[in-house]
């Protein structure tokens, strides 16, 4: 069966034993109860038996908010190899926590408490990849599409340092001026970036 999602990112949690396969390549197996992480952009997903209602969406802004949660430095993440598979896989300890986010992940609502509750169960789900080295690099990867997020987020994860244009290209494995020309590309500049993230960590400090 054919997995379709409009977001950048599936957790699908599994029923019983299944194969999984990215881009018709080798399939990797999955015991039952255990969770797969996907990289939805530009990859064809196959799953062997899949249940609609155990799959949890998630978006680029939960990413991003994760990212910033996490607060740790991302400049010295190591790039995602392309050549990867852009699966990660972990045993689900709390089924229901899972099928909570899953379901919250595709619901409409305009109520801030409800979107609240969505980010927090998603985060949970998120979570129980930490323990995976290729992690933070493949949701990295995962927001390549906009250079400024990934701006942002190394920006972010040290608001402390004293960084500069160089710096920042530098760990996106850019070349300053290229780092420049993508994000006039993008409506943005390195000075807009850097002086919202300061703002935003001002206010964040002066916040009750």
């Amino acid at each position: 069966m054919r997995v379709f999602s409009n977001n950048p990112c599936i957790v699908v949690l599994t029923e019983k034993d299944v194969w999984l396969r990215v881009n018709g390549k080798e399939a990797i197996n999955l015991k039952a109860n255990h969770m797969a992480l996907i990289a939805c952009e530009n990859n064809i997903i196959d799953i062997s038996s899949i249940n609609n209602a155990l799959v949890a969406h998630i978006s680029r802004d939960i990413i991003k908010d994760y990212l910033r949660f996490l607060n740790k430095d991302l400049s010295n993440i190591p790039l995602w190899q392309r050549s990867s598979s852009p699966v990660l896989t972990a045993e689900c300890v709390t089924p229901d926590v899972f099928r909570a986010a899953a379901q919250h992940s595709i619901a409409h609502t305009d109520s801030p408490g409800e979107e609240e509750r969505t980010r927090c169960l998603l985060f949970a789900v998120l979570s129980r990849f930490l323990d995976s080295k290729k992690f933070l690099s493949l949701l990295m990867f995962m927001l390549r599409s906009r250079v400024s997020d990934s701006v942002y987020h190394i920006i972010e994860s040290d608001i402390h340092k004293a960084w500069n244009l160089n710096q920042v290209a530098s760990c996106l494995c850019l070349s300053p001026s290229l780092l420049k020309k993508k994000l006039k590309s993008e409506n943005t500049s390195y000075s807009q970036i850097i002086t919202t993230c300061r703002m935003r960590y001002a206010v964040n400090r002066l916040a009750p």
